[in-house]
């Protein structure tokens, strides 16, 4: 027996989804502009952004399929939490284009190459590095910790070979330099991260302005 397709959309007592009508307009105090459907992710990528992140997405999937807006301008942050978005961003029914604006690193290239349709501002530089982390206990626990944590990484960078042009080889080098890893938005083209970059010698509509 097959599973039943997931679905985000919240269920009314009869059993069908209908859209959330909560105001949420405070949503725009956390970067969510729920009427015209965009996500602006700036800072970290921690509990606190990723929550409200994805409550607004949840919430714009419900009330139609019309494509989301992500801005993505973030340092990064946890790679737990940049999984929790992603995978809502696979599950809600509307398309969700990503825009790389200034600087996207360490889990958030991978945000911005989930996308379903990606573009970057022609000055946005990205970064990747290995990840790291800090706990307390005991040497057995910083062991399985550290096998738990090297197994995400792997993961991320199979999704990344899928998601681009470039094979799992190339951002596993990434992921485990002992150094940090730069690249401009021309390059991340070139490597299938992004599909566009934006044209800034024209007056033509680009994504957010």
């Amino acid at each position: 027996m097959q599973d039943e397709p997931r679905d985000l959309h919240r269920q009314s007592h009869h059993g069908n989804p209908h859209p959330i009508e909560e105001p949420l307009t405070y949503l725009l105090d956390y970067g969510i502009d729920v009427s015209r459907r965009r996500i602006f992710l700036h800072g970290d990528v921690d509990e606190d952004t990723i929550a409200f992140a994805v409550r607004g997405l949840v919430h714009m999937s419900d009330v139609s399929n019309v494509p989301v807006e992500m801005v993505i301008s973030s340092y990064g942050g946890s790679i737990d939490e940049s999984f929790v978005l992603h995978d809502v961003m696979k599950a809600v029914r509307c398309p969700i284009h990503t825009v790389a604006l200034g600087f996207c690193m360490s889990a958030a290239p991978f945000l911005v190459a989930a996308g379903d349709k990606r573009s970057a501002s022609p000055n946005c530089d990205f970064m990747m590095h290995t990840a790291s982390f800090e706990m307390e206990g005991s040497m057995a626990n910083a062991a399985t910790t550290t096998e738990a944590v090297r197994s995400r990484c792997e993961r991320m960078d199979r999704l990344l070979a899928s998601y681009s042009s470039m094979p799992y080889r190339h951002w596993k080098k990434f992921t485990d330099s002992p150094v940090d890893v730069y690249f401009d938005a021309k390059q991340a083209k070139e490597w299938g991260i992004v599909d566009e970059i934006w044209d800034l010698s024209v007056r033509t509509p680009n994504p957010v302005v």
